[in-house]
Order: C-alpha cells, then structure tokens, then sequence
C-alpha cells in the first residue's frame, strides 16, 4: 500500500524542523549574524504554521498517521525538548547583562562621580 502523500509531506516538514532546531542546540547559530538568525527563525515559524495546517487536514479527512510519522513527531518533541533548557539559559544570562548594563540589580554603594553609573557589584 502507498503511503498517503499528505502524511509524508507531514513528516518531511517534521524532519526540516528538526534540522532547524538543531543548529540552535548545537550553538552553530550564536556565530551567525542576527539578520540570518531572524530569518531562520521566520523559516521555522513558517515550517510550524504550515505543519499544523497539514495537520489539521489529514486529521480533517480522516488520513491515519503511519508509523514513520509517528516517529518524526517524537524525534521533533525530543528536539525541542533538548532546545529549551539551553535556551532558557542563554535567556537569563541575557537578562543579567542587561541588567547590569541598566544598573540593577546588588547595590555595592560604588557609583562614579556625577552620572551615578555603578562602578562594581558586591
């Protein structure tokens, strides 16, 4: 039997998705300019909206999932799964420097002259 070709567009988006947030847990990203990040960034949102349209159409009809769909819908929750806690990381210590940046955060009492910029952090 042929396997219905809306299920296996289904999961090839799955498998893109899964090379897109890969280059994210791998770092490879980070060296990237921000405007190609963005983009990629755009390019997995697109990659989502479209699989969940898929989704919801195969569901619509009726289309059973296979067993290959199946496991690139697990391969794409283990991958995000192993994104989020380094990116939750990276996102606070964003949140530090910029807050030490502002000013915020431990008073030391260390202040330069008249523009109260802080000197040091205890």
């Amino acid at each position: 039997m042929t396997a219905d070709p809306m299920v296996e567009q289904e999961r090839r988006m799955m498998q893109r998705l899964v090379r897109l947030f890969r280059l994210e847990r791998d770092g490879r990203a980070e060296r990237w300019p921000i405007g190609f990040v963005l983009a990629l960034i755009g390019r997995r949102r697109h990659y989502i909206e479209e699989l969940m349209s898929l989704d919801a159409e195969r569901r619509r009809r009726g289309a059973a999932a296979d067993g290959g769909l199946d496991d690139a819908a697990k391969a794409l929750a283990r991958e995000i799964g192993d994104v989020l806690q380094p990116a939750e990381a990276r996102t606070e210590r964003l949140r530090s420097d910029v807050k030490a940046l502002r000013g915020e955060g431990t008073n030391s009492g260390v202040k330069g002259f008249s523009s109260g910029r802080v000197l040091g952090r205890s």
